[in-house]
């Protein structure tokens, strides 16, 4: 029988092609963001099939004018609260914001810095519905876990949860939905334990855009409940959301999880907003 599938395998394989370079003929990948043809191989597959470094993963997706300006997040930045600073010179040091009320995680990190090529990366995920971009996304998301929490003992993971009405809307939790993926493609054994009911959305807020930070805390206070702090006491708990802006809201759920006996909260996003 390995005979048969050595003559059929070549035959099967060349239809196999012909087929993908007839859907990419007449279904040519377009930029899931301002809809341009992306670049095709000869061969019918896009340019960027064999994806290698960070924005390298979204290529099958945007095309190169959306992704030109992805930045990913580097030092100097604040070591507690993970904001990059403009100047590209000098070491990590605290911000004043950290400096003047430090936050209740003990530090927060994220993969990118949210600029305007990742704001639309994220929002054809979020608001358009593109799950498929959960993929690589999870996969950059577990990148950062693995270069900021290398050797930390990370007891449980828990996404920053949506109100069920919000939930309803949109489908699906964009933060449960990137922490799937990434465990999917890490293995289980590499990503902590994921717990989704411990931390609970208790009601409704007005959207946090266009609030500023004071507005931000004082809208999503009492907004969280931890449901199960039988499952966070003592433990390290890593919250992941999509992106930190003011940090008010990954703040409030870090500050209740302490208060319900968590020994230590830190924080994981795609993206953090300079």
């Amino acid at each position: 029988m390995p005979a048969e599938e050595g003559h059929n395998g070549p035959p099967l394989r060349r239809f196999a092609a012909v087929l993908e370079a007839l859907r990419a003929a007449i279904f040519p990948a377009r930029c899931l963001n301002c809809r341009r043809l992306l670049a095709v191989e000869a061969g019918g597959a896009t340019a960027s099939e064999a994806p290698a470094g960070e924005e390298d993963l979204l290529r099958p997706y945007f095309c190169s004018g959306c992704l030109s300006a992805i930045v990913p997040l580097t030092s100097p930045f604040c070591p507690c609260c993970g904001v990059m600073f403009p100047s590209r010179a000098g070491e990590d040091h605290l911000c004043g914001r950290c400096l003047e009320r430090p936050p209740a995680f003990r530090m927060a990190r994220a993969a990118f810095a949210y600029d305007q090529s990742l704001v639309d990366v994220i929002q054809c995920f979020k608001y358009k519905g593109k799950t498929r971009l959960a993929g690589p996304l999870g996969v950059l998301l577990g990148r950062a876990f693995s270069r900021y929490w290398a050797g930390e003992a990370v007891d449980l993971v828990l996404p920053v949860p949506l109100h069920p009405q919000r939930l309803r809307q949109r489908g699906f939790n964009q933060s449960d939905l990137l922490l799937r993926e990434w465990q999917g493609h890490a293995g289980p054994a590499t990503v902590p334990p994921i717990v989704s009911g411990a931390l609970q959305r208790a009601h409704a807020t007005a959207p946090q855009a266009g609030l500023g930070r004071r507005e931000r805390e004082a809208n999503i206070a009492g907004a969280f409940v931890v449901r199960r702090p039988e499952q966070v006491i003592g433990r390290h708990v890593l919250l992941v959301d999509d992106v930190i802006t003011t940090g008010a809201t990954v703040g409030e759920c870090a500050r209740l999880l302490l208060a319900s006996g968590a020994a230590r909260v830190d924080v994981l996003a795609l993206a953090r907003v300079n």
